[in-house]
């Protein structure tokens, strides 16, 4: 009987040593969750200088889409979050197309904004450019410029 718990334990270690940690970060992150206050571990517990922009450097930070439209091929506000309108949108056969998508919402200096074509397989362009209503401060607008009449989207990244 002790050659068979043997033998099955030499075929089995690696699952039997993955089952033993499981149990063993189940067990710590119960004890963490029992034993550590709620917000007891915050800005005030970090010692001067542990985050500087060295350890920083060189690390990937993502942010998120703040706001979105997706104007299609025909010209048209397909859909937007928060609820977008365009000002102007042209459609130029040969030309530069494109236009302003505004949104009642102010754009962020710490945003900026971002377009994708939508031309595949071709390889149209699309670019953007912010800027705040013109005259009355309010709102803020996306300037678009495309290489053809495709669709695009637009979205502003924070």
């Amino acid at each position: 009987m002790l050659s068979r718990a043997i033998n099955y334990i030499s075929h089995h270690a690696i699952a039997i040593l993955a089952l033993v940690c499981s149990l063993l970060a189940l067990a710590g992150a119960s004890y963490a969750a029992i034993a550590i206050p709620k917000n007891s571990v915050g800005t005030a517990q970090l010692k001067q200088g542990a985050v500087t922009p060295s350890k920083l450097s060189g690390k990937q930070f993502g942010g998120y889409v703040r706001m979105w439209a997706h104007v299609g091929a025909n010209g048209k506000l397909a859909g937007s979050y928060p609820q977008a309108h365009l000002v102007r949108w042209t459609l130029t056969p040969g030309g530069l197309d494109g236009g302003y998508i505004e949104w009642k919402q102010r754009i962020p200096k710490s945003c900026f904004t971002l377009a994708t074509a939508e031309s595949f397989p071709e390889y149209d362009y699309a670019s953007t450019q912010t800027r705040t209503t013109p005259g009355t401060g309010f709102g803020t607008q996306v300037a678009v410029t495309l290489s053809g009449p495709v669709g695009v989207l637009v979205t502003v990244i924070c």
